[in-house]
């Protein structure tokens, strides 16, 4: 058969498209099932959030020991979040990734039956403390990071995030759900924490099943599998650029965790309902997320650069809450004030869905970004946590409403220096793009 080369080239076109489009599912797919182990991975933890009653009656226990737990299992974090990034760093990131899933799954089923020994619902803090955060931590971010390559890391981690949230509602949904189903407490309870085992599990399955490795290597050079030891694990301390991304994300995830009292300043001072504020607090928590972090991280590639965008996206948000720190009023500024909190929080989100495509930009080489991910992650996500909520929670009680404004000046120094640092790494790739062109 005769083929002419107009037609040859429609077939080879042809096929090109195929590839893409084969790769592009894959792409999601990989990216679906990341966001949806994350998403399941720390309901259990955290489930005081939306169960503290019932963990109260279900386990008989102290309102000190049940918050004892999440300080051990912060603790347990903290601890093996270094030694998780080298181990990310040496050994295939799915593996790690499923066995920490299925292991999450399995202490769910072990707390679902035994909550009622409180020396057992410590040890499956502890063990969850290991199976989430440990290695799992470093290697699912490392995982997301290799998935969307050099081009293309903002919307992938934005994508990412949107798929966390999803999952994390729908988990905690379903689990809600179970739990309303039953009027037993302790049993109601029990087939909650079930449903979160089983989530785990289906996106532990997910990754096995979706998340293909090979997919990297179109990306990546063989760098990637590169074993290293722990004397090069510290490579990263050299990088100054890394310094400035652990910055960014702290400041970005500072400002996630302090705007949560926005809430209170909205009951307490603007005269809102308790009910509203509850609902505007869910909204802008959960459901801005899945609007927000896609978009910020197609807008950062569109960039390209991750660092620009935070400057622009800090920039925004100093300005939305300068402005409602210095609005003075009662309940008639609800509505505008409803407005700017909804646009502060999905700001936030799109600066906070491509903080962690910034260690990309300072260049850490792939066979340590494992590491990397470890300190940023203790630097960015568990300091913020240990120290904000305390020094905020110290300042409320001691000045009352009138702490708010210390609270919005926090708020806006964060914004400041994530600039600065956004900056200061915009600048340095400026000089480095500009020696490398001179060589």
């Amino acid at each position: 058969m005769h083929v002419t080369p107009v037609e040859n080239t429609k077939i080879l076109f042809g096929r090109k498209q195929m590839k893409n489009a084969s790769n592009r599912t894959k792409y999601f797919l990989a990216v679906i099932s990341l966001g949806f182990v994350y998403g399941s991975m720390f309901n259990l933890a955290y489930m005081k959030y939306i169960f503290y009653d019932a963990m109260i009656e279900a386990m008989q226990c102290t309102n000190t020991q049940l918050g004892l737990l999440i300080t051990v299992y912060t603790l347990v974090s903290c601890i093996g979040l270094l030694p998780g990034g080298w181990i990310a760093d040496r050994y295939k990131t799915k593996g790690i990734i499923v066995v920490s899933a299925y292991l999450q799954a399995a202490v769910s089923i072990f707390f679902a039956f035994t909550m009622r020994s409180y020396v057992c619902a410590m040890i499956t803090w502890i063990i969850s403390g290991i199976a989430s955060v440990t290695a799992f931590f470093a290697a699912i971010l490392k995982a997301v990071s290799m998935v969307g390559g050099e081009d293309e890391q903002g919307r992938t981690f934005g994508y990412y995030e949107a798929f966390c949230g999803l999952s994390a509602t729908i988990t905690n949904a379903v689990a809600l759900w179970a739990f309303s189903r039953l009027d037993n407490s302790v049993t109601a309870l029990k087939t909650a924490v079930i449903v979160m085992g089983i989530m785990s599990f289906i996106g532990g399955l997910l990754v096995q099943l979706f998340f293909d490795e090979k997919i990297t290597e179109v990306h990546y050079s063989a760098a990637v599998k590169k074993k290293v030891d722990i004397k090069g694990t510290f490579a990263v301390f050299k990088l100054p650029k890394f310094y400035l991304s652990c910055v960014i994300i702290f400041c970005c995830y500072g400002f996630y965790t302090c705007q949560s009292f926005i809430t209170p300043y909205m009951t307490n001072v603007l005269g809102a309902t308790v009910t509203f504020a509850g609902f505007l607090a869910i909204l802008k928590s959960y459901g801005l997320k899945l609007i927000g972090a896609p978009i910020g991280g197609v807008l950062a590639d569109k960039m390209k650069s991750v660092s620009k965008f935070e400057i622009l996206a800090f920039g925004a948000m100093f300005l939305i809450t300068l402005y409602i720190s210095l609005v003075k009023g009662g309940s008639e500024l609800v509505p505008i004030f409803t407005v700017l909190t909804l646009v502060l929080a999905t700001v936030c989100f799109m600066a906070r869905g491509v903080m962690w495509a910034s260690v990309d930009e300072a260049k850490v080489p792939k066979e340590i970004s494992g590491t990397a991910m470890a300190v940023a992650s203790i630097v960015g996500f568990d300091l913020p946590d240990i120290c904000l909520p305390t020094i905020i929670g110290n300042w409320l009680d001691k000045y009352g409403n009138a702490a708010y404004g210390r609270v919005f000046t926090l708020l806006c120094g964060m914004c400041v220096a994530g600039v600065l640092a956004s900056l200061a790494m915009v600048v340095l790739n400026k000089k480095e793009a500009k020696a490398a062109r001179s060589a």
